[in-house]
């Protein structure tokens, strides 16, 4: 679980870099760059969804097996 925590805050800090890149590409008018950076952001976010469900998926499986022991 250490491990999807630490992917979670590398894939912010993806979006987060890809954003700025594009935004600094857009000042200077260096549209291809930009819309790379864009569509790179796009897919992270895409990779932080699916791992975000993932471990809420992990969290809902370990939910149902705890109170199958407490019964």
């Amino acid at each position: 679980m250490g491990f999807k925590l630490v992917l979670n805050v590398l894939y912010t800090m993806g979006v987060a870099l890809c954003f700025i890149v594009a935004y600094k590409m857009f000042t200077e008018k260096n549209y291809l760059i930009m819309a790379g950076a864009m569509v790179v952001g796009v897919v992270v976010i895409f990779m932080k969804l699916r791992l975000l469900k993932e471990v809420k998926e992990t969290q809902q499986v370990k939910e149902v097996k705890g109170a199958q022991k407490k019964k």
